[in-house]
């Protein structure tokens, strides 16, 4: 199981995610072949492949001649069996439903040579529980894809409860090759992704529910605020900046007055402010800093926001 050895990868499913990531890999100079149960979805996923090239063309991310080269290293099948038996990598991107995965899984097991990768792009689901009937399950594991998955960086990399070190490396090898972000996590409800995201769907729903904010509001803020540095600040980091004393404080003030339990005060961080580390200004907190960096922390994170702004004008 090596990932300098994968050239062909079969990509199940063609409904949402399947065409992103088919094009993700072929981007990567993979040959894929997209699997679907009918005619009209392979024919709506070759549409979709050619509208995401043609705005990488118009985006200056792709020249015409590499677009096309992209495209024709994409083939389409009905041919479940054909296709995975003629892989050197299986990619499943079916609905989220426990069944269909397990029998896809299954099949996979029963059809693969015992080194052949199996992995699901499920967003939520246990590999353990979908890999549960297959045969060498130690090479089934998870890697969640996130929309759109020709562009976004991250997948999400876990394990089950039988998956060889030997699968993970090769995957996590794989996709930094394709110059991915994988992120090692653990086989949990939601992973990381979808607990932080729908903590913020969450979010959103009681403020417009509560009659609080109406929808385009919501949308707006986060678009506006947050979400411009979202990308190169992450939640975390983002306390370090603030400083986690100032964190506190605000927890404090807003348990106070609303008892909500996403206010209520960390105990993580009242053990950093007691301890005297408040982040980057005092050069230790979630990360290290080191002392007065305050200002290159600004000088790192300002440029990538303002490439945001300039995008956002030009379109």
């Amino acid at each position: 199981m090596d990932s300098h050895s994968v050239s062909n990868i079969t990509v199940l499913g063609q409904g949402v995610m399947g065409p992103d990531i088919a094009l993700g890999f072929a981007m990567a100079g993979y040959r894929v072949t997209g699997v679907d149960i009918a005619d009209g979805p392979l024919h709506k996923a070759a549409q979709k492949i050619k509208s995401n090239c043609r705005q990488m063309v118009d985006g200056g991310m792709l020249t015409e001649t590499e677009s096309n080269q992209i495209c024709r290293r994409i083939s389409f099948s009905l041919d479940l069996e054909e296709s995975v038996r003629g892989a050197d990598y299986v990619m499943e991107a079916v609905p989220e439903d426990m069944g269909i995965k397990q029998e896809i899984f299954a099949g996979c097991g029963d059809l693969c040579p015992p080194w052949v990768v199996v992995a699901s792009n499920t967003s939520s689901m246990s590999i353990t529980r979908i890999a549960s009937g297959m045969r060498f399950a130690e090479r089934a594991i998870t890697t969640h894809w996130t929309i759109p998955a020709h562009l976004s960086p991250m997948v999400e990399v876990a394990r089950g409860e039988k998956t060889s070190d030997e699968t993970e490396s090769c995957v996590v090898k794989l996709l930094e090759g394709m110059g991915k972000c994988p992120v090692v996590c653990k086989d949990t409800p939601g992973f990381i992704h979808n607990y932080i995201q729908f903590a913020m769907i969450r979010a959103a729903l009681d403020l417009i529910e509560s009659g609080t904010a109406a929808p385009q509001d919501v949308d707006r803020v986060v678009k506006n605020g947050f979400g411009l540095r979202i990308s190169s600040v992450g939640p975390v980091e983002f306390m370090d900046m603030c400083g986690l004393d100032t964190i506190l404080k605000i927890q404090q003030y807003l348990f106070q007055m609303t008892g909500s339990r996403v206010y209520e005060p960390s105990k993580t961080i009242e053990d950093f402010v007691s301890q005297g580390n408040l982040g980057v200004k005092s050069g230790k907190g979630f990360y290290s800093h080191g002392a007065g960096r305050s200002e290159g922390f600004w000088e790192r994170t300002n440029p990538a926001i303002i490439r945001i702004l300039g995008a956002i004008k030009r379109s």
